[in-house]
């Protein structure tokens, strides 16, 4: 069994002839299989399927699904598509990777499961080198704002997973009467007239990219320089 990320392999390099396939065919596919049928169908023999070769010819690429998963969280960051350099404005430059990972996390609601985990790739590299940048202007020491960007990103990731949740009606009236009965319930009066404020909501008050929004200046505030 392997002991070194699939990253340190592929430096390293194999003897032989040159492989059929790269490492970004293989994300490629394993990605699109993700997004087609979920995370639960990729395996190291179905993206060897997809790519039409035996699954025995990909284990001189890959030694595990831990590999496939790294690729993959590799080949979503590259969607992010970041400048060079950051602008120098930190909010702007936050809340555009921020927008990108919500866009990046919907196309692909697996992304969520595999990031926290994954070893980090040349792209994944590349978006931590363009975070720690972006944030040099707040005064957060490196331990801060690592612990941001981890923050920031779980956030980004269970916003997009709420956002994508398909909608039951009938379990979503259900749960308005019920929040309905604890705005009316005296014996919690804070909690009571929380639920009465949020139930006199405007609608469109309550939509997604205005949520996104106000919860990234609340992360924002929390960061700012004083």
């Amino acid at each position: 069994m392997t002991t070194e990320v699939i990253w340190t392999r592929a430096r390293a390099g194999r003897k032989g002839p040159r492989p059929a396939h790269s490492l970004d065919d293989i994300a490629r596919e394993a990605v699109a299989l993700a997004d087609a049928k979920g995370l639960a169908a990729v395996s190291i023999r179905a993206v060897a399927a997809e790519l039409g070769a035996g699954a025995a010819s990909l284990y001189r690429y890959i030694a595990s699904k831990d590999d496939l998963y790294d690729l993959m969280v590799d080949e979503v960051a590259a969607e992010y598509d970041l400048p060079d350099e950051p602008s120098g404005d930190w909010i702007a430059d936050l809340t555009l990777v921020a927008e990108r990972g919500r866009a990046a996390y919907r196309r692909h609601p697996w992304a969520g499961q595999l990031s926290a985990g994954a070893s980090w790739g040349p792209r994944v590299q590349d978006y931590m080198e363009f975070l720690l940048a972006a944030l040099e202007p707040t005064g957060l020491d490196i331990p801060e704002r690592v612990d941001f960007i981890a923050l920031l990103n779980n956030w980004i990731a269970n916003f997009a997973q709420h956002e994508i949740q398909p909608v039951d009606g009938d379990a979503a009236a259900a749960r308005v009467r019920h929040l309905e009965s604890i705005a009316a319930d005296p014996s919690r009066p804070r909690l009571a007239g929380a639920m009465a404020s949020l139930l006199r909501t405007d609608p469109a008050d309550a939509h997604p990219d205005l949520l996104f929004r106000r919860g990234l200046d609340r992360l924002f505030h929390g960061i700012a320089p004083r």
